[in-house]
């Protein structure tokens, strides 16, 4: 991942593929098609060149075909939204930052992809719940984006059964966790001593 498509991330709090990614990502959404593209090819047969000659009625073939344009939208908007950020309003340092992503990637036996000051990317491998996610973490002062999708570079795959929330839940723990900490360390030594 370049630094251009890390900026790029940030501006628009959307997750960057690659085409490959892109491809993998919508798969599920040209599979989708197969069945209208046949239905206009025989539409085209029947009103255009008048070739057609199937024993189902076109009404019925017409019916039939073009209704899996509707999970076809469906699942390219959901896919779509897959790659937005969700934004985890906290302000932490960078070092809170590190420390919740290595606490989570020890927990959930994450692979550190590639790591920058402010932005992770990592992976997850292959469980009997998901065959891995990628994950998306991006640091800002005022606020961390987090993203997790099925892996874009693994076998395609639409549902992750939970696991990007887990993801997601678990990294926040960690994060707010490490952000009361850090407040708590930088109380003076007589409000401590109160509170305790």
């Amino acid at each position: 991942m370049t630094q251009q498509q890390i900026q790029r991330m940030k501006d628009t709090e959307t997750l960057v593929l690659t085409k490959g990614q892109t491809f993998w990502h919508y798969s599920v959404v040209p599979f989708l098609l197969i069945m209208p593209i046949m239905t206009t090819v025989d539409v085209f047969k029947y009103y255009v060149t008048h070739t057609y000659s199937a024993a189902r009625p076109i009404g019925e073939i017409i019916s039939t075909g073009y209704i899996w344009l509707l999970p076809a939208i469906a699942f390219f908007i959901i896919q779509r939204r897959r790659l937005k950020f969700r934004t985890i309003n906290i302000s932490v340092d960078k070092d809170a930052f590190k420390d919740a992503v290595e606490q989570t990637a020890k927990e959930l036996e994450w692979t550190i992809e590639k790591a920058t000051s402010d932005t992770v990317v990592a992976k997850s491998g292959f469980s009997w719940r998901s065959w891995g996610e990628q994950i998306t973490i991006v640091w800002r002062s005022d606020k961390i984006l987090f993203n997790s999708i099925c892996d874009p570079d693994n076998r395609p795959s639409v549902a992750s059964w939970g696991m990007n929330k887990v993801n997601r839940k678990t990294f926040e723990q960690f994060v707010r966790q490490n952000a009361a900490n850090m407040r708590f360390a930088a109380m003076p030594a007589d409000e401590t001593q109160h509170q305790q």
